[in-house]
C-alpha cells in the first residue's frame, strides 16, 4: 500500500472510493495481500481569499503565474506552507508573500557570508541545535508553517553576524531544502 495519501477532502472522496474499489478487487483476485490502498490519510486545508473559498465561478482565484514570475516558485511554495496549518489552510493575502520573500533574501545573504574557521560560540550552537530539533519534529508532523517560523527565528539570530562556519550554513540549507529546493540547490 501507499504510505500516505494527501489530498483535499472534496477531491479525495472519489479518489479514495476508486482506489479502495480497485485495491479490494485486486486483493480478491489474489494479486494483492493487503486490504487498503493507503496506510495513512491526511487532508490538506483549503486556501480561501477574503474569507471565501476560492472558486472560478466567484472569480476570486489567484493565478500563481504572476507571483512565480515576480518572486520565484520557491517563494510562492514557501508562502503557501507558511500561511497556515497544512490541515487547515489559510486566507490568501497578496501582501503576505512579501514577508516570505524578505526572509528568503536574508537566507541568501546569510549563505554568502564569509566562512570562519572559528568554533561557533555556545549561543550559536544552541540556536542551531534547537532549530534542527524543532524543524525535524515539525516536518514529521506536517507543521510546515511552524517549521518556517522557526527558520525565520534562526536567521534573525544570525542576521548581524559578519561571518559564520560552513557547517552552520550547510545545516540551514538542509533544513530549508524541503520548502525551497531550488534556492537550497543554489
Amino acid at each position: 500500500p501507499v504510505d500516505q495519501y494527501i489530498g483535499g477532502s472534496e477531491h479525495a472522496t472519489m479518489h479514495l472510493l476508486y482506489a479502495r474499489f480497485v485495491t479490494k478487487a485486486l486483493r480478491d483476485s489474489g494479486y494483492l495481500n493487503f486490504d487498503e490502498p493507503f496506510t495513512k490519510l491526511y487532508h490538506q486545508g483549503t486556501i480561501t481569499k477574503d474569507g471565501a473559498k476560492m472558486s472560478k465561478s466567484r472569480g476570486n482565484t489567484v493565478s500563481p503565474d504572476e507571483f512565480i514570475e515576480k518572486y520565484g516558485s520557491d517563494t510562492f511554495r514557501a508562502y503557501l506552507m507558511f500561511m497556515g496549518p497544512f490541515d487547515e489552510g489559510g486566507d490568501w493575502n497578496d501582501q503576505g508573500i512579501t514577508g516570505v520573500d524578505r526572509f528568503l533574501k536574508k537566507v541568501w545573504r546569510f549563505c554568502q557570508l564569509p566562512n570562519t574557521e572559528e568554533t561557533p560560540n555556545k549561543k550559536d550552537l544552541l540556536v542551531l541545535h534547537q532549530t534542527i530539533y524543532s524543524v525535524s519534529k515539525d516536518l514529521s508532523g506536517m507543521k510546515f508553517n511552524t517549521a518556517i517560523s522557526r527558520l525565520m527565528e534562526f536567521i534573525n539570530h544570525f542576521i548581524n553576524h559578519k561571518s559564520t562556519s560552513i557547517d552552520i550554513k550547510l545545516s540551514l540549507i538542509k533544513m530549508i531544502a524541503p520548502f525551497t529546493p531550488h534556492i537550497a540547490e543554489e
